[in-house]
């Protein structure tokens, strides 16, 4: 086993399975360093099911990363014969607001009550309700997508490693070296996808991020519980004014019994070592004030109940970067939330990134230098 390598990857979930894959794919000497299984529960890349939408991102910055994340499920899926995306569609139901900014740019229908009443009765709305609808939007399957990156880096070339948490790292002139429990390693490059963990990294540059806590429920259907199978409903959005946030849900996979549904908000915030992952009876509320308000017919009983975590930097927005005060270190972190669907595209920038290659995507937003220059203005 060799002990040098072009580029070390540290954390294997979402990001780093991805950074791992493209690297090999251009022949780079890849070594993949990941502290827990392969995959894993314990983060942020769990729960057999992922949002991936594009409508919601048009003018934004992250429009050319989503564009260019399914085209590189697709080739993934080509690739290993699996089935990681599954096109569903997506449903964004809201009492307020509206989407004419879409009109020309993409793909969409935007639904009234009646519409959504009359194609989606699963859903008791008002009448002042309306809907956008976006047929891209489909659910992504995060195991199987992190062992299908990590299967195809394996067979390119790269050595992958679960199970070996890294203990230290330094740079030197001519390498960067990283030690783990089990040896140590020497790269010409190392990239940081290492989720919650991050946080020591950067902390240096006074720079924080947030760890919170994110229950994530499945109940099965009290009635009609096929108009919940995949095929029958979209993935969709809804307001959860009681929370200050919005629930989100998936219709029922045959990968798992139950139909899944969440919060999104920022929940308790907590370190990663430390996590509570034991189900609460708040936790099982949340969803179910949902469940009475929205989708009475799906208000059934508990199926499960997981624990996952969000990484959050002080804008919501990640970190895709160059260390400032590294010129060997490459950093994916902070990702707020949102970050699986672009895992395939966040993993090719910065596996170009440290290659020293020009990036696919061009990337002029999602920088260390906005947090610094926020906390400076802060000051």
């Amino acid at each position: 086993m060799s002990s040098h390598y072009d580029v070390i990857v540290v954390g294997l979930g979402a990001m780093g399975s991805a950074t791992c894959y493209h690297l090999a794919g251009r022949g780079a000497k890849v070594l993949g360093l990941e502290r827990f299984d392969l995959p894993h529960a314990q983060g942020s890349s769990h729960g057999y099911s992922r949002h991936t939408k594009t409508a919601v991102y048009v003018d934004t910055p992250y429009e050319p990363f989503i564009g260019r994340s399914f085209e590189l499920w697709r080739l993934l899926e080509g690739e290993t014969g699996q089935q990681i995306l599954v096109t569903t569609g997506y449903l964004r139901m809201a009492d307020t607001g509206t989407w004419d900014h879409l009109r020309g740019k993409v793909r969409h229908e935007v639904l009234t009550a009646d519409e959504l009443a009359y194609r989606y009765p699963q859903f008791t709305l008002t009448s002042d309700y309306h809907g956008l609808y976006d047929p891209n939007g489909g659910l992504l399957r995060p195991e199987l997508a992190i062992a299908s990156h990590l299967i195809q880096a394996s067979r390119s070339g790269a050595e992958i490693h679960g199970r070996e948490a890294v203990t230290g790292w330094k740079e030197t002139a001519q390498s960067v070296e990283v030690e783990t429990g089990r040896g140590r390693y020497s790269a010409d490059q190392v990239v940081f996808c290492s989720g919650s963990w991050t946080a020591p990294l950067i902390a240096d540059l006074g720079i924080s991020m947030t760890v919170t806590r994110q229950p994530l429920a499945w109940v099965w259907p009290a009635r009609n519980a096929a108009s919940f199978d995949v095929g029958a409903l979209p993935i969709w959005q809804i307001p959860a004014p009681e929370y200050d946030g919005e629930y989100y849900g998936f219709p029922m996979m045959p990968d798992h019994p139950g139909f899944k549904l969440a919060l999104h908000r920022y929940g308790e915030a907590s370190d990663p070592d430390n996590l509570d992952r034991s189900a609460r009876p708040e936790d099982e509320e949340e969803v179910r004030v949902c469940l009475r308000r929205y989708i009475p017919d799906a208000d059934g009983p508990l199926t499960a109940l997981r624990i996952c975590m969000y990484t959050r930097t002080a804008d919501d927005h990640p970190v895709l970067d160059r260390h400032p005060n590294y010129a060997r270190v490459t950093v994916g972190c902070g990702f707020s939330g949102t970050g699986f669907k672009f895992s395939s595209v966040f993993g090719e920038w910065l596996a170009e990134t440290a290659l020293g290659q020009q990036t696919t995507i061009e990337n002029d937003t999602f920088r260390f230098e906005r947090l610094l220059e926020s906390d400076h203005t802060d000051d």
